[in-house]
C-alpha cells in the first residue's frame, strides 16, 4: 500500500510525526481518525481536522471536545485501548485499507502494546503502521514486499515455532526459527524485493525509507 493513496488514516496520540512520509499520509487523507487526544495534537502542528474522535474521550481537551463535539465518538469500555476502538470503528464503517501514524515514542509499553496489536488487526484489514523511520506490515502468511537495495530490514515473529525462509535479503534466512525478536532484525535488502515464505506467524516487517 502507498501510504499517500490511503484514504483513511488514524492518528493515535503517540508521539506525533515529524518526518516527511507520515505527515504526506496525513495531508493526502481522505480521513482522519484521530485516537482521543491525538485530535488536539493534529491540529495544533498542521492545521489539519479530524474527521472522527474515538475513545474514551478522557484525554481530549475542552476546546476540542466542543468545537468537534458533532465528530466525537465516545467508548467506554476498558478492554481494548483507544487505537483499537479507532481500528473497530473504521472496520464499522467499511475502511478497511487503514494506515495508522503516531503510534510510536513517548511510552516505551504502549509503542509494544501497538505493535503486537498491528499483528492481530492485519487480520482482518489491510494496514500499515508509519513512523518517523520506517514502516512496519503485519503478514499473517507468507508475503512479497516490494524494497530497494541496502534498504534495512528487521523481521519478528510472534510465534517462537515459526520457520522462515527468504529470499532477496543479504543474510539468509533458512528455516530459521525466530526464538528471539533480535533473532532476525538488522537485515538488508539486495533487490527490489524481498519474499518471506512460512506458515504459522504471523510476522512483522519494518523497513526503513529511501
Amino acid at each position: 500500500m502507498n501510504p499517500n493513496d490511503a484514504k483513511t488514516v488514524i492518528l493515535a496520540n503517540g508521539q506525533f510525526p515529524t518526518g516527511a512520509v507520515p505527515l504526506d499520509a496525513l495531508r493526502h487523507a481522505e480521513r482522519i481518525i484521530c485516537c482521543d487526544g491525538a485530535c488536539g495534537k493534529l491540529v495544533r502542528e498542521t492545521g489539519l481536522e479530524p474527521a472522527w474522535i474515538v475513545g474514551d474521550l478522557d484525554s481530549l481537551g475542552d476546546e476540542d471536545r466542543s468545537r468537534f463535539r458533532s465528530r466525537l465518538i465516545r467508548v467506554d469500555e476498558q478492554e481494548t485501548n483507544d487505537l483499537s476502538k479507532a481500528f473497530r470503528f473504521c472496520l464499522s464503517n467499511g475502511w478497511d485499507e487503514l494506515v495508522i501514524v503516531g503510534a510510536t515514542g513517548l511510552r516505551e509499553d504502549h509503542t509494544l502494546c501497538n505493535l503486537s496489536l498491528l499483528v492481530d488487526f492485519a487480520l482482518e484489514a489491510s494496514v500499515q503502521m508509519l513512523t518517523d523511520t520506517g514502516w512496519f506490515t503485519p503478514a499473517p502468511g507468507s508475503i512479497r514486499l516490494p524494497s530497494f537495495i541496502g534498504q534495512q530490514v528487521s523481521i519478528f515473529s510472534f510465534d517462537p515455532a515459526v520457520m522462515v525462509y527468504a529470499e532477496g535479503l543479504k543474510y539468509a534466512l533458512d528455516g530459521v526459527r525466530f526464538t528471539r525478536w533480535w533473532r532476525a532484525a538488522l537485515n538488508e535488502a539486495c533487490a527490489d524485493a524481498f519474499k518471506l515464505v512460512f506458515e504459522g506467524g504471523p510476522l512483522l516487517v519494518f523497513q526503513t525509507y529511501a
